[in-house]
């Protein structure tokens, strides 16, 4: 009986013995300690002489006390928390392409036959959209991605997708089929209000993040099927449920030894991968026995009862293996076997169906390891590949959010964060900061004369001369069209103007040569000094941005300092 439950049946006991020995008056106190009472005799003659009843309602009343409910509701919770942010991902990506560009997602569903609006980056797009929508319903039909343009659809459809009070009739859009392995069960929409406004590569870097997201779409919904048809291998999913993108990879390699510790009997755990210098595998991992081999070392697959489950790509279980396999090493020949493990078990990691290195479980005895163990390897090991897999993904992501896609230099938005995290360093520790401003003068005219795949190489080449000119720990970012930043760190505004003149100079040199096409170029700066001009990011983008203005009004081809 609990604390609580204790005073309640003192207390009840103390009014009984009262309402014994004082007079018998019938006022308002008498009679409400009398049903007070007679209540609680009633629910104490219920609790003891019918407990399951308390029991039962508990339970109605608190589903969630049931702890595999619980788990179920975190696992799905999980799974619905990575879906949420590979969305958000996926749309953040897409933006930092062109911060012009508003993106909708939408999913479709058969049941209410309606395209189902999952994350947007603007309001504009509409939650429910029918299922014979043109503008989503055409990557089901035709299977691949659509760009449309005003003129081509009807109000009526414009208008049932997105909700914009007047159409100029300048607007277009990308649509992009979103799948699940090969089933399309949604669709992609990126809307612009001017189709002048779409860069000749959107649609390509665009396309990447599409595949990014059908392949985390893909994973997730392998990883559900996993939660729900292997809730007996909870250490082993701890693993992937746990696991954090953001997180070293040294403390994910940590979790799957000591998943392996507790799962397992063995003498010597490794874990190895594919070289990216050769085609040796080399070892990551390692536990139990440390006299053979220390984390670090290659060996090559081949002849290898280690790298067979690579070679083959499938699992492999032996005890006394040397007896199947009398001329193969543990390693290679270049390791001597003097401790020699009977037993192994070893299940491949893979990236796409191919094997990209190997999981192994070795025990000195010659006893084959049970059914069951060989069953909770290759499952460890499928969750490692798909945690590898997002590991991946989540790299791309990161790399592709934060970079132009045609220049590779940081895009607007980055090289903005990056700057104003440089502006409160230099605050703190009074150090100086330049920044440039660079615009290729007349590249319009680039453009509409050699077309926009020459103005593209002309872009690419332009931001080699700007990269290869500046310190490592300079940031160069593409800030917009023809227009590039360069934050120069820790330098005064007087050491920064010797730079801009060798990279207008080199440029003025260059002549740019493709597909027969032969043009020279030049370009205009204009620079500001951080604390001399401004001491905020507003301040100074203004001045370095109204200085390069200025030299473009004076005939281009130079370096202006802001005022």
């Amino acid at each position: 009986m609990s604390f609580y439950k204790q005073i309640a049946v003192i207390v009840l006991f103390f009014i009984i013995q009262l309402l014994f020995f004082i007079p018998h008056y019938n006022n308002a106190l008498m009679i409400a300690l009398k049903g007070f009472s007679t209540g609680g005799l009633i629910l104490l003659m219920i609790s003891y002489a019918f407990p399951e009843l308390i029991a039962i309602k508990k339970n109605k009343d608190n589903p969630n006390d049931n702890p595999n409910i619980l788990k179920d509701i975190k696992d799905y919770s999980l799974i619905d928390n990575r879906y949420l942010t590979l969305l958000e991902n996926i749309k953040d990506g897409i933006l930092s392409v062109n911060k012009d560009y508003a993106c909708g997602i939408y999913i479709a569903d058969r049941t209410s036959k309606i395209f189902d609006l999952k994350s947007s980056s603007e309001d504009i797009f509409n939650s429910n959209v029918e299922l014979n929508n043109p503008l989503l319903r055409s990557v089901f039909d035709e299977k691949k991605s659509k760009v449309f343009n005003f003129k081509d659809i009807n109000l009526e459809n414009w208008n049932q997708l997105i909700n914009i009070k007047k159409w100029r009739g300048s607007e277009s859009a990308f649509c992009f089929p979103i799948k699940n392995n090969k089933n399309i069960i949604g669709s992609l929409f990126v809307f612009i209000e001017h189709f002048s406004n779409i860069n000749s590569s959107d649609k390509l870097i665009i396309q990447n993040f599409v595949d990014i997201l059908n392949q985390g779409i893909l994973d997730i919904d392998v990883s559900e099927i996993q939660v729900l048809t292997n809730k007996n291998s909870n250490l082993i999913q701890s693993i992937f449920n746990e696991f954090d993108p953001e997180s070293n990879s040294d403390n994910f390699f940590k979790s799957v030894k000591n998943a392996c510790r507790s799962i397992f009997k063995y003498d010597k755990l490794t874990i190895s991968f594919k070289s990216n210098e050769s085609e040796d595998l080399k070892v990551v991992l390692t536990d139990g026995f440390d006299e053979d081999i220390d984390e670090g070392f290659s060996f090559n697959p081949n002849n290898s009862i280690l790298g067979l489950s690579f070679v083959d790509n499938k699992s492999v279980h032996y005890d006394d293996w040397k007896n199947n396999f009398p001329e193969m090493h543990r390693f290679d020949d270049s390791l001597d076997d003097s401790a020699y493990f009977s037993t192994v078990m070893s299940s491949p990691l893979r990236s796409a169906g191919k094997s990209i290195g190997s999981i192994t479980i070795e025990r000195l005895e010659s006893k084959l390891f049970s059914s069951n163990d060989v069953d909770l390897l290759n499952l460890l090991a499928e969750n490692v590949s798909k945690i590898l897999g997002w590991i991946d993904i989540h790299r791309q992501l990161n790399r592709s959010a934060s970079r132009d896609g045609l220049t590779g230099l940081l895009n607007h938005k980055t090289f903005l964060n990056r700057f104003a995290k440089e502006i409160d360093r230099s605050s703190r520790f009074g150090d100086n900061l330049g920044l440039i401003f660079f615009d290729i003068d007349k590249f319009k005219s680039v453009n509409d004369t050699y077309g926009h795949l020459y103005g593209d190489y002309v872009l690419e080449e332009v931001s080699k001369i700007i990269s290869e000119n500046v310190r490592s720990i300079d940031i160069v970012g593409r800030y917009g069209g023809e227009e590039f930043s360069v934050l120069l760190i820790n330098t005064d505004i007087n050491e920064c103007k010797p730079l801009a003149e060798k990279i207008v100079d080199k440029i003025a040199k260059k002549t740019f040569l493709r597909d027969g096409i032969a043009v020279n170029l030049t370009i205009s700066a204009g620079m500001s000094g951080y604390p001399l001009h401004s001491d905020n990011l507003e301040g100074l983008i203004e001045k370095a941005d109204k200085a390069m203005y200025s030299t473009k009004g004076k005939g281009g081809n130079g370096v202006g300092i802001a005022e």
